[in-house]
This record gives structure tokens, sequence and C-alpha cells, in this order.
């Protein structure tokens, strides 16, 4: 398995695995630089992408193909994706969906009221336009989860 930075040559294997999972794809030719993609044997089977906002980050569209789920491509997407966007400043990540708030709360996330999301996120096509309202909010402090990380990684390394 490859995961890697995704290309615009990329874009419509992109589309078609969103689609897959009924997610929106109308504005991922915009933010493709902020995509990365899971390979095998050269077949792009899952994506997910991010947008940065200063110290916050948007989460949108992890998805995988059908015959690949459940084998931890999701995860590796997400982990990578908040190392990304550590290394870039964020420091809050949020996330909209309707139908794995079970997942992200077993991955640090928890449930926000739309009422307290931040302007820059609330602003977003995803939030504004993409996702129906009854998308439920969520939200991550990956400072605190990555310096637990590095802080546990690092002691194991003495």
């Amino acid at each position: 398995m490859k995961y890697r930075a995704a290309e615009k040559k990329d874009l419509a294997d992109i589309k078609e695995i969103l689609e897959q999972s009924n997610l929106p794809t109308e504005d991922c030719d915009s933010h493709v630089d902020n995509f990365i993609v899971a390979e095998q044997e050269r077949k792009i089977i899952g994506t997910g992408g991010i947008e940065i906002y200063g110290a916050l980050g948007l989460i949108r569209s992890i998805a995988v193909i059908p015959e690949y789920r459940g084998k931890g491509i999701s995860r590796k997407i997400l982990t990578i994706l908040e190392g990304g966007a550590y290394d870039r400043g964020v420091n809050i990540l949020y996330l909209l969906t309707e139908t794995a708030e079970e997942y992200f709360k077993n991955l640090g996330f928890s449930v926000k009221n739309r009422s307290e999301t931040p302007e820059a996120i609330v602003n977003t096509k995803q939030f504004s336009n993409l996702c129906p309202s009854t998308a439920k909010v969520m939200r991550q402090d990956i400072n605190k989860k990555l310096e637990n990380k590095r802080q546990v990684s690092d002691r194991s390394k003495n």
C-alpha cells in the first residue's frame, strides 16, 4: 500500500471513490492539492482531503472503495492528514458527517453544536452548501493528540 499526495490527474478516480460513498465532489477540483490517495498496485483505492484556514482545518471526504474497507486505510489517511495539518500549524480539526459519527468518535473527535463552529469553517462550501444541515459537526484538538503520541514515541526510543 502506498500513500501519496494527490495530483490533478487523480481527480477522476478521487471523484469516483467519493461518489461511491455518497460524498460531495463539486469542489474537489479546487482542493485536489490538499488530498492524498491510497494506492494498491497503482490503483487508487482510497482518498481524503483537508482544507486549511490558519490554525483550523476541515477534514473532508475520506473514502475507500468497498472491497478495501475495514483494513485501516481510512484511519491511515486521517493520520497522514492530521500530521500534515499539525506540521502546517493547524491546532483544531473539524469535519461534517451524516454516517460516520461513531467511527470518528473512536478516533478522538467529539460532536459540537453547529452554532459553536468558527466562522472560517462555517464559510466553507462544504459546511454552507455541500453538506446538509443535518450533518453532525465534529471537532478534534490535534495538538493534544499528536503531542501525546510524540511523547510516547520519544519515551519508547530512550
